[in-house]
This record gives C-alpha cells, structure tokens and sequence, in this order.
C-alpha cells in the first residue's frame, strides 16, 4: 500500500525591507520544514522607475530585498498588492525579474498576472492565485501593466476553469481595511463567493494586522495575515505582530492547519509558542460570527468616517465641511473654471473596495441611524 503523500505549505504577509530580516532559530525550524513558503512582496525595489500620481505613501524595498527573501528560503511570491506599482511599470517589470518566473503571482501584463502558477508535489498537482483590491496598480483597464484584480470580470470564470486543472487551489487575496481587526462584510462575502467557486483556501493580507480564521464549507479563510516584515512604522501596538499559515495537505486534501503568531522585533522575527498563537487568534475568530459582529464593523466604520473619510470627500473640494450653501455654490463656480478639485482623492474614496464599502455603511447608519 502507497503510502500517504504530506506536503506543508508557509504562509506569511506583508513584507518591506529595508533592512535585512532575520529569523530566530524557532522560525527557522518551521520554515525548514515546508516544502513551499509565500510571502507578500509589498513594494518595488529602489532605484527604479518614478513615484507615479495616487493618494498615499509611495513604497519601495532595499535593492537587496529579492535576495534577502529568497536566502530565508521563500519560494513563492504574491506581488497583487497597492504598492507594487509605487514607482510605475518599469520598477514593477523589474522587480519581477529578480524571481524566477514561475515563483510570481499576480503580476505583469494580463495575461502574466491572472496565469495560474503550479507545482507538483508526488504526483498532486497545487494551483497559487494572487489578486488584489481595485487601486492605482489594479489591471482594471486604465493600465497594461500592474496586479490581478479579484474583482475583474474574468476572475469568477478563471476560479473555475482553473480548478479543473488542478487537485489544490490556494489563492491569495491583499484587500481589506487597514488596522482593522475583523474583515467587513462584504469581503468576507467576497472570499466564500470565491470559496464556492473552486478555490480550496483563502489566504488574506493587506490589513497590517491580524484577523480571524473560519471555516466554509470544509474550505479554510484565513482574513488577514498581518505584517511580517514591515520596515515602515506606524503607531499601532500590533503593527510588528503577525501570523504565519502553515499548511499541511494529505492525499489531496487539507489535513492540519495552524495559525503561529510572530512578533518582529528590530532585524528579527520571532516566533511565539503555540499556547500564546491560540489565545492571540481565537478571540478574533470568534468575533466573526458573534451575534454583534455587524454591529461591531458598523461602529468601526463609523469610526473611520468621522476620522478619516469625511475629511477625505472635504479635501478633493479644497476643505469645505461645514461651509453654508451660498458659499458652496459660490465655491464650486469657482471651482469649476479653475479645475481644483482632486479627482485622484475622489479616485482613491470611491473606486478602491474597502474604502466605497466602508464609507456606504457609515453613510447609511449616519442617515438612517442616528443612534451610532
């Protein structure tokens, strides 16, 4: 009797570097044992290309970041990310070039960026996927080069055909809303759609910090994965924790998986015991399907209207919150003929997902509920 064909997979998110990262000997001894290991490469390298036109900070990797990675070990590279397009197509094409080409996913022209990339492992043939959100790199038809968008017309069709192909089918997804420490609605919606479709996991990144995991249909989602190596800082007490995803298939099918938390700490990851990882993700886990899970998201995005998003719709019109209407009307004429509205701000609030749904709850809990 043949006996039964194990294969563990790593996960882990978010990666810029400007610095060298380095593993403790614990998170070396989990890494070696994978057969495959993905990250998020976030950004470009530097030294290539120019900033192009968006909101937000533009992000670019040390020149040395391909190789850094690749010496840890990781074989498998989501690039469907907001900054890999930062610096325009020729960092990204460039960036592209450091990997090998089978090891990419979700970049390039289109037909690059939505290819199925596999690997056969004893005779059981993995399927990778990565897309991302709508934004400024999205191959959305403003652009011949950028990322896979999970929302393209094609990408329900290709989850399909795609499953046909092979026994496993893993995607990634970068989207969410940042700092947020459960996924709203309609991209937890979005991940099942895509569950029920053929993919066999679902593994998100993009919010900078962990989120919960559930189960659908026997299938895994796995909402966000966190930071793992972010050399940019920001005020937020688990912008350097992470998890990492480790995967374990058995005859074509999903045997174990396990959720380990990660904390870096200047130059090196560390890895924390299990013990430690269970009581970190169970209690975001469990607030996916609370009773007052929709109530919790529409308070969060309430939240985030009052300190981000309204100040946000104020800008592309130069500021005007709370201006009377005469001065509006005499504003906008004005507007009008000199072309000062922002429409890359307008762009950016109502084209990327995670910023149009966030702000339509809040609107709506803001007309109909005054309560919040």
């Amino acid at each position: 009797m043949q006996a039964a064909s194990k294969h563990k997979f790593i996960f882990v998110g978010d990666v810029v570097c400007e610095k060298q990262p380095q593993f403790s000997p614990a998170l070396q001894e989990l890494f070696d044992s994978a057969i495959l290991k993905s990250c998020n490469f976030e950004a470009p390298i530097k030294g290539v290309g120019s900033p192009i036109h968006k909101t937000g900070p533009h992000l670019a990797q040390n020149q040395s970041a391909a190789q850094w990675v690749q010496d840890l070990g990781f074989n498998c590279f989501a690039m469907a990310n907001n900054h890999i397009n930062d610096f325009g197509e020729e960092a990204l094409l460039k960036t592209m070039q450091l990997f090998p080409v089978q090891e990419t996913l979700g970049v390039g022209n289109e037909q690059q960026a939505y290819q199925l990339k596999t690997r056969i492992f004893d005779d059981v043939k993995y399927g990778f996927l990565a897309y991302g959100e709508n934004g400024y790199g999205a191959l959305n038809g403003d652009r011949k080069v950028g990322h896979a968008w999970v929302n393209a017309k094609r990408v329900n069709q290709d989850i399909q055909n795609y499953k046909s192909q092979v026994d496993v089918l893993i995607v990634q997804v970068h989207a969410g809303v940042e700092l947020l420490d459960v996924p709203i609605p309609e991209w937890k919606d979005r991940y099942k759609e895509l569950i029920d479709l053929g993919a066999d996991v679902i593994i998100a990144h993009h919010p900078h910090i962990v989120q919960g995991i559930e189960e659908y249909n026997q299938k895994l989602i796995v909402y966000s994965l966190g930071n793992f190596y972010f050399d940019y800082h920001a005020n937020h007490p688990q912008w350097n924790i992470g998890a990492v995803l480790e995967l374990e298939f058995e005859n074509k099918n999903l045997n174990q998986h396990f959720l380990h938390i990660v904390e870096k700490k200047k130059q090196t990851v560390e890895l924390k015991d299990k013990k430690l990882s269970l009581d970190f993700i169970r209690p975001l886990s469990e607030k996916l399907n609370n009773h007052d899970y929709e109530e919790y998201v529409n308070k969060k995005a309430v939240e985030e209207w009052k300190k981000h998003h309204a100040n946000y719709y104020a800008k592309p019109f130069n500021g005007l919150a709370g201006y009377s209407i005469s001065k509006l009307l005499k504003h906008a004429k004005r507007t009008f003929f000199n072309r000062r509205i922002n429409y890359n701000l307008i762009w950016h609030n109502l084209f990327i997902e995670s910023n149009k749904w966030l702000v339509e709850r809040a609107i709506r809990i803001k007309t109909f509920n005054k309560k919040i």
